[in-house]
């Protein structure tokens, strides 16, 4: 009696544990032909995401009633509730269906348009766009600087107090004095410290559950790696390139990193 007694306490407090202690659900998404790659997943009640690999496989730490949602470009995004069926399965099969566009109704109205763009261009009303372009104001259209780049601007004679008349030409006064003193190199340091930092705030904002919980970085050690990463010649290039490029970077230097 005592035994069955032990056994069923130690059932009930497994059963406890695991609805309150999240563990990786396996799962694979697929269509019609195959496995997803690159499949956003993303558990709603945690805000942690990952993506499939190549084959469509994927994992994400759940816990029983958690919502999970499956998002793809021109796929129908798939809600799920994590119910018990899903524990104790090596692998879950999730098939995602390709999204339906359906058009709206368009009238067409008599005109007097030829069938000849070069004709009908000049019959088509357009409407006026009223803008700080449209209305000529200065600096209309350019990108706000940021405070180093407005300090680096002016130490180079962006506002140009004073010129020199130099071999037909001028050149600003602040930009040499600035040049001799050191001033316009310290500055340029201080953009790129400035950018830098902004790349590595951004990385972190971003994909810092993907590097902690997929890449098993620690959180000590997270702005080390981010730091290492950034500090590759390829990190501009690949931050251009877009979400899905960058994690394939950082899974690569992962890699390296945990080899340092």
């Amino acid at each position: 009696m005592l035994k069955i007694f032990f056994f069923l306490l130690v059932i009930g407090s497994l059963n406890v544990y695991s609805q309150n202690e999240r563990i990786f659900l396996h799962g694979k998404i697929s269509d019609k032909l195959g496995g997803l790659a690159n499949v956003h997943v993303i558990n709603l009640n945690t805000k942690h995401g990952t993506y499939t690999n190549d084959n469509g496989n994927f994992k994400i730490p759940v816990k029983l009633n958690d919502s999970l949602r499956f998002s793809f470009v021109g796929y129908e995004t798939k809600l799920l509730k994590v119910t018990e069926k899903y524990f104790g399965i090596k692998n879950n099969n999730f098939l995602l269906n390709k999204t339906t566009y359906t058009l709206d109704e368009v009238n067409l109205k008599r005109n007097n348009l030829l069938g000849f763009l070069s004709a009908d261009s000049k019959l088509i009303k357009k409407e006026k766009v009223i803008n700080a372009e449209t209305l000529k104001l200065p600096f209309a259209g350019s990108r706000i600087l940021t405070p180093a780049e407005r300090r680096l601007q002016t130490a180079q004679g962006g506002s140009n107090p004073y010129m020199l008349g130099l071999l037909g030409g001028s050149v600003s006064l602040d930009l040499i004095i600035n040049s001799i003193s050191g001033r316009i190199k310290k500055l340029k340091k201080i953009k790129a410290i400035e950018e830098s930092e902004k790349n590595i705030s951004f990385i972190k904002n971003i994909h810092e559950r993907y590097i902690i919980n997929e890449l098993s970085i620690s959180k000590d050690n997270l702005y080390r790696f981010i730091y290492f990463c950034e500090a590759d010649s390829k990190f501009i290039r690949i931050l251009n390139q877009g979400e899905i490029a960058m994690i394939n970077f950082l899974k690569q230097k992962s890699k390296e990193f945990k080899n340092l």
